[in-house]
């Protein structure tokens, strides 16, 4: 008996290392990534298993006390000897994959407890839920009634994180850059030459051109800075020391223009009169003593902008490493996110991501591209047409046409102001050419580059930028459109999956002229002009039912049914009035 006992031992031993070579047992080797089941306690999982098209490996205990030698020799072998073979194999066998071993006698310490786990899950799963929901309702008390504490946390957070947010917001906006110059540059200079990329060699491609989009970001700021603040300051001097010329030069055009009116004429002189004067007082007596005092407390202020300086310039060195190695920092993501999502709502998260990147990249990058076309036109034709300060009318007009639909105004109002105090006939034609140039680009260059990016009404986009710049300012106003754009696409895509859970139509032309949907066939019954009866709207959701049931039960019972007066007849309406004659 013994003797058979450790032949069977020996003989599963060697089965388990080499597969059913020499041995009579109808089984398959153990591969590294197989699942197992075993057949003698757990037919159903083996099942699903089958169904589910995962391979599986069975093995049948013959014995009681084979399984305790088994084990005793596994436990030696994880202790001593375990780099000698498979750990994950071993561990598989022993442990099981998602808890599919069930032994017979369950004298596996690990099968057990989770067995024992298994049984209590439901109990669990209740703690638990009550737990988050007191934690929820603790949370929101402390919100609701500490909201000044609340909200110095969140400036504070804020505060700390500035640096973090300033490099993801200038990674984002780099990452464009330097993705189109190796895609549509590097690469085909490369195959060209019928040369590959090395690793090595892509690294120092993507040093050099985060290098130099910096270089050119700095010029172009340079730049910016250099030719504006000068033409600003010069601007604003030459309004204040030349107005009495400026409103002078505004009337002797009004005069011209109402000559034949004299009633009118001596309206317009009196409120441009009047205006100049406000005009001038508000110059010399308030806006100059306003900048001295901006100036003045620029060193009140230096403590704010050296931070702020300091949170850029942190956030430009994080942004280089970010922008170096987002290859391996979006692959972590995605792992963590598979990790802590499963299969498929990690897909699901990961394909949501990646829409709202390429609503937002797509709708900024056009706009961007845009803005420095429309500034270029801008500045070409008002040069030709010779208006004055035409460098910073045309910076101005294309920084706020990256605001959607409110931008060009935006720009234009201060623009044409400006060039009205200096010239009204060149700022008539300024208003001519700025008219021209958004239709030129809303109707043709907008959407050749943008295309249908976002897919929002126009009725959407001036509720959204309105929302967007009530909340946060212009940096509202620039993001309201794709924000909008992904909020329209959740609910439409919401209302899809409603309509097909209740077996409707999702499109548009199918609800167009209905006047509602007939129940029995679900076809859409055509609009009719009709009166509709107060006794059949604004109920709760339980009437219709128990009309349909009232109903249901008039038609089976018509005994029970309620009583209904008879309409009086002619003549007794007749005699009634008779009566009431007399009376």
């Amino acid at each position: 008996m013994l003797q058979s006992r450790i032949h069977g031992a020996v003989k599963n031993f060697f089965y388990l290392l080499w597969g059913s070579r020499g041995c009579n047992i109808p089984v398959v080797r153990l591969p590294r990534k197989n699942r197992i089941a075993h057949t003698a306690s757990d037919r159903v999982r083996l099942e699903a298993f089958r169904m589910q098209g995962i391979d599986y490996h069975i093995y049948a205990w013959r014995h009681f006390y084979l399984q305790i030698c088994y084990l005793l020799f596994l436990n030696l072998l994880f202790q001593y000897s375990s780099f000698l073979f498979f750990p994950q194999v071993w561990l598989r066998l022993y442990f099981g994959d998602c808890m599919c071993i069930i032994e017979v006698n369950k004298i596996r310490k690990g099968i057990y407890i989770f067995m024992k786990l298994d049984r209590y899950r439901k109990y669990v799963r209740t703690g638990v839920t009550a737990f988050l929901v007191l934690a929820a309702s603790m949370i929101f008390y402390y919100l609701l009634f500490h909201q000044t504490s609340v909200r110095t946390a969140f400036h504070n957070v804020l505060d700390i994180l500035s640096p973090l947010i300033a490099a993801l917001i200038l990674a984002y906006v780099i990452s464009p850059i330097i993705n189109f110059i190796e895609q549509r540059i590097i690469a085909r200079l490369f195959a060209r030459h019928g040369k590959t990329q090395s690793v090595r060699c892509k690294k120092l491609v993507r040093a050099l051109l985060i290098l130099l989009t910096y270089v050119a970001m700095l010029f172009a700021l340079y730049g910016l800075i250099a030719t504006l603040i000068p033409e600003l300051f010069s601007s604003i001097t030459n309004i204040v020391s030349n107005f009495s010329n400026y409103a002078n030069n505004i009337q002797d055009f009004a005069t011209k223009v109402l000559a034949n009116y004299p009633e009118m004429q001596q309206t317009a002189d009196q409120y441009i009169s009047m205006f100049s004067a406000k005009l001038s007082n508000w110059l010399t007596n308030d806006l100059m003593p306003m900048l001295r005092t901006f100036l003045l407390n620029l060193s009140g202020q230096l403590v704010n902008m050296v931070t702020f300086f300091k949170n850029i310039l942190l956030g430009a060195i994080v942004a280089i490493y970010m922008l170096y190695n987002k290859e391996s920092y979006i692959a972590k993501l995605k792992k963590a996110v598979y990790a802590l999502l499963g299969l498929d709502h990690g897909n699901a998260v990961i394909r949501d991501c990646q829409y709202v990147n390429q609503e937002f990249s797509g709708f900024l990058v056009g706009k961007v591209i845009d803005s420095i076309i429309i500034g270029a036109i801008c500045y070409l034709v008002t040069s030709l047409i010779g208006t004055p300060y035409a460098l910073l009318v045309s910076v101005i007009i294309g920084v706020t046409n990256i605001i959607p639909f409110f931008g060009p105004f935006l720009g234009a109002v201060p623009c044409l102001l400006l060039i009205l105090l200096i010239d009204p006939l060149q700022a008539l034609y300024f208003l001519i050419f700025v008219v021209l140039l958004q239709q030129f680009d809303g109707n043709f260059l907008g959407p050749k580059i943008l295309g249908e990016t976002t897919g929002v009404s126009s009725f959407l986009i001036i509720i959204s930028i309105l929302i967007g710049g009530g909340f946060w300012g212009v940096f509202g106003m620039i993001i309201a459109v794709p924000v909008c754009a992904i909020i329209c696409t959740v609910c439409r895509n919401f209302a899809n999956r409603r309509l097909e859970k209740h077996h409707l139509p999702d499109d548009d032309a199918f609800y167009f002229h209905m006047d509602h949907i007939d129940p029995e066939t679900r076809q859409a019954i055509p609009y009719q002009k009709k009166k509709i009866d107060e006794a059949e709207v604004f109920h709760f959701p339980g009437y219709r039912l128990r009309k349909a049931l009232t109903k249901l039960a008039t038609e089976e019972s018509p005994v029970d049914a309620p009583y209904t007066p008879a309409k009086p007849s002619t003549e007794e309406k007749n005699s009634d009035s008779s009566d009431s004659d007399q009376k």
